[in-house]
């Protein structure tokens, strides 16, 4: 996901906000997974799978979201 946000953030036409406010958002969800893991009492190795899941589910959902083709905003005259 780094590598991914760093390449867009290097090419980005909207500018860096996007790739902050994606950032933000992984770590936001990494930190709630972490924090519950922790409240819950589970082991350091559930703890990691957990966090590590929930990466890869983001990562995955945010090249599934950048191939998916967006209709064109079509200009009424």
């Amino acid at each position: 996901m780094g590598l991914l946000l760093l390449i867009e953030f290097v090419s980005q036409r909207q500018g860096p906000a996007q790739s902050v406010m994606l950032w933000l958002l992984l770590s936001g969800a990494l930190a709630l997974t972490y924090w519950e893991c922790r409240e819950r009492g589970y082991r350091l190795k559930v703890l990691l799978w957990w966090v590590s899941f929930v990466a890869l589910a983001h990562v995955v959902g945010y090249i599934i979201l950048r191939l998916v083709p967006r209709p064109k905003n079509e200009q009424h005259d």
